[in-house]
Parts: structure tokens; C-alpha cells; sequence
């Protein structure tokens, strides 16, 4: 072992070398070499690990780009291509094997799925915009919405006035949020609770 080079990809953690007296044929003696090698995971942490949980954060907060932008859909596209591309370079790295996947693997491709959904509910938020909106809607933002009307120092509670699409807009894309920063956050918790152990 004193010739040992320094690897940059691998260390060695613990080593054991042990003789044995064996008559076999013509050898007396053999050895028996052990050596556990441990992967150094700084580049792949830098390079690949922490892109990929800072993009996943930042997918979330396509929600609270003004629509009015016209870069909410654009943002929330790229985002969903950078995770493809994250997915190739994971598959190129990992043997072909069915039997078992990768935990950060199925991180990513979960990452992913969670980008997607995040597109469409973009596209439909949009689309939405179009129509007055549902009732259904409404009803869902009625408590964050419901305002009363000063009217010539009449204060008229009992009739609630249809709320506009901004508002209602402005209180889905905040519901949104929460929802999707909330699934992020305890998913990359469970995930690297799980690499780590």
C-alpha cells in the first residue's frame, strides 16, 4: 500500500490483508486481500445533486410570476427541459439495469412529473382567463376574496360582488404555490433523508 496513488473518484476506507497456509499443488501459501473503496461524492453533488434540488425549488415560484409577463409558461417550459436534460445525464452515468433504480434517479423523474403538472396548471390558469369565472372557483377563493363594499358611507355586506379574474387569479396561483413548495420541500426531505442513511 505504499505505492497507493491518490484516486480522485475513489478512496479507500478500510483495507485488510491477511496470509493463509494452504497445501495446494505446489503453493503454500496465499493471501487474502481486502479492500472496501468508498465513491467521493463532491462532484456529483456539485454537479448533478444540487442543480437538480435548486431546480426543483425554483419550479414552484413559476406561481408567482405575473401573468401579465407573458413568462410564466416560458419559464415553467424551461424548467421541465432542464429536468430532461438532468435525466439523460443521470441515465448516461447509471448502468442499464431494471432489477433496481436509482433512489435519485426516481428523485428526478419525480422532479419531473411535478414539472410537468406545473406546466399544465400554468396553461390552464391562462385558459381560464378567457371565460368569466366558475363558480366552483368562487366558492374556493371566497374567504380570501370576500370584500365589503364602503358605498357612500353605506357599508353593504350582504351582497358580495362577483370577484374579477385577477383576484382570483392572484389567490390560485398563491394556493398553488403553497401546494407545489409544500410537495417539494417533503419530497427532497424524504430523498436525501434517504441517500444520506
Amino acid at each position: 500500500m505504499e505505492q497507493f496513488e491518490e484516486n480522485s473518484e475513489f478512496e479507500i476506507s478500510t483495507e485488510n490483508i491477511t496470509g493463509k497456509q494452504l497445501r495446494n499443488r505446489n503453493t503454500n501459501a496465499r493471501f487474502l486481500i481486502t479492500i472496501n473503496l468508498k465513491r467521493r461524492p463532491l462532484f456529483y453533488i456539485f454537479t448533478i445533486l444540487l442543480p437538480v434540488v435548486l431546480l426543483h425549488f425554483l419550479n414552484s415560484f413559476v406561481f408567482l410570476l405575473p401573468s401579465q409577463s407573458g413568462e410564466k409558461t416560458s419559464m415553467a417550459v424551461s424548467i421541465l427541459l432542464s429536468f430532461q436534460l438532468f435525466l439523460s445525464i443521470i441515465r448516461d452515468s447509471l448502468p442499464e439495469n431494471s432489477l433496481t433504480v436509482s433512489l435519485f434517479g426516481l428523485y428526478v423523474s419525480l422532479a419531473n412529473f411535478t414539472s410537468v403538472v406545473i406546466v399544465v396548471v400554468n396553461i390552464l390558469l391562462l385558459k381560464m382567463k378567457e371565460k368569466p369565472p366558475p363558480k366552483w372557483i368562487v366558492r374556493m377563493c371566497k374567504k380570501a376574496l370576500h370584500k365589503v363594499d364602503i358605498v357612500s358611507d353605506n357599508v353593504q355586506d350582504d351582497e358580495p360582488t362577483r370577484p374579477k379574474w385577477p383576484d382570483i387569479e392572484t389567490e390560485l396561483n398563491r394556493i398553488c404555490f403553497a401546494c407545489f413548495i409544500v410537495f417539494s420541500s417533503g419530497l427532497t426531505v424524504v430523498v436525501l433523508g434517504m441517500l444520506t442513511t
